[in-house]
């Protein structure tokens, strides 16, 4: 009779593979990277890699994944004990710290790259960016309904908004080498100003959702 799978050893064996593929895409680059090259990293054989991810795209998909779950549970506990622009501005200070960092930031340009290539992962990662928008607009909705955000923005438009620009600074410190202290506050400046229910800007015609637009042919 075989043994039951261990839940316990089953996530320890998934950590080390996702750990082992950080460090060959680091050291060579997304697409240069091979499967047999994180199997080496990691001391697997092959087989044992496929049986917790299908490809590349499936192991970058999942580490973009947890990175945006450690980015939301860092905005919670900053969001308890302060406000809504000094929580994101921490969450964004950390990203930016580490995107920062020579290896970090050529691979997150590699990947945005290799996403304008792979359909795949680019719909894996569209699929957890969309997730990471639905949780941030729902962040916006309850500090409007507190008074701390205008309550006249677009909960939805407004985390898409915000999310397009930490992507575009991301960008200028990985391939431009700004100062994290001084993108960090530029963000902020935009967010207090973007958010803040004193802020009225002129009013301009209400543009077609993102999504919305999409679908169209």
């Amino acid at each position: 009779m075989s043994r039951p799978p261990n839940p316990e050893l089953a996530q320890r064996r998934r950590r080390e593979i996702l750990d082992a593929a950080e460090i060959c895409f680091r050291r060579r680059g997304f697409h240069q990277a091979t499967m047999q090259e994180i199997c080496a990293e990691a001391r697997i054989s092959p087989g044992a890699l496929y049986r917790y991810f299908d490809s590349k795209a499936d192991i970058i998909a999942a580490i973009a994944e947890e990175k945006h779950r450690e980015a939301e549970e860092a905005f919670k506990i900053a969001r308890r004990q302060g406000g809504f622009v000094e929580a994101l501005a921490l969450v964004v200070a950390q990203h930016l710290d580490k995107i920062s960092s020579e290896t970090e930031g050529a691979l997150f340009c590699d990947i945005m790259g290799e996403a304008t290539r792979d359909p795949l992962l680019a719909q894996r990662l569209a699929e957890i960016d969309a997730a990471s928008v639905e949780s941030f607009a729902l962040a916006i909705a309850e500090a409007q309904r507190e008074g701390e955000i205008d309550a006249d923005l677009d909960a939805l438009e407004a985390a898409q908004m915000l999310m397009a620009a930490l992507d575009g600074i991301g960008m200028r410190a990985s391939l431009q080498g700004a100062p994290s202290a001084t993108l960090l506050s530029q963000f902020r400046t935009l967010a207090h100003r973007y958010l803040a229910p004193a802020a009225r800007a002129p009013t301009y015609p209400r543009a077609t959702p993102v999504r919305a637009a999409m679908r169209d042919p």
